[in-house]
């Protein structure tokens, strides 16, 4: 059997693909979510940023950067529906 050689440059290599890998899978929480809670802005963030954290420092950057924008989408009350919340509002005399 052969030894398996490998440089320190493919090691690094694939150790940052595995951890943008955990970055997509951490980061599609808050994407999911912000995309049901209608938070889309903070969703795109949320996984972007947990992928860059994760490519950076992996789990060590990744799972806080995805707590935060969860937790920025979870703490918005969901947005009514603007035709029916002020319908009463607009007939005071």
């Amino acid at each position: 059997m052969e030894q398996i050689k490998m440089t320190t440059t493919d090691a690094v290599l694939y150790i940052t693909i595995f951890n943008i890998g955990l970055g997509i899978l951490l980061g599609a929480i808050p994407l999911v979510l912000g995309f049901i809670r209608k938070e889309r802005s903070y969703a795109v963030f949320g996984f972007l940023g947990s992928i860059i954290g994760g490519a950076i420092l992996g789990l060590f950057l990744s799972i806080p950067v995805a707590a935060i924008f969860t937790w920025l989408i979870l703490r918005k009350p969901k947005p009514e529906n603007a035709s029916g919340a002020n319908a009463s509002d607009s007939n005071i005399s």
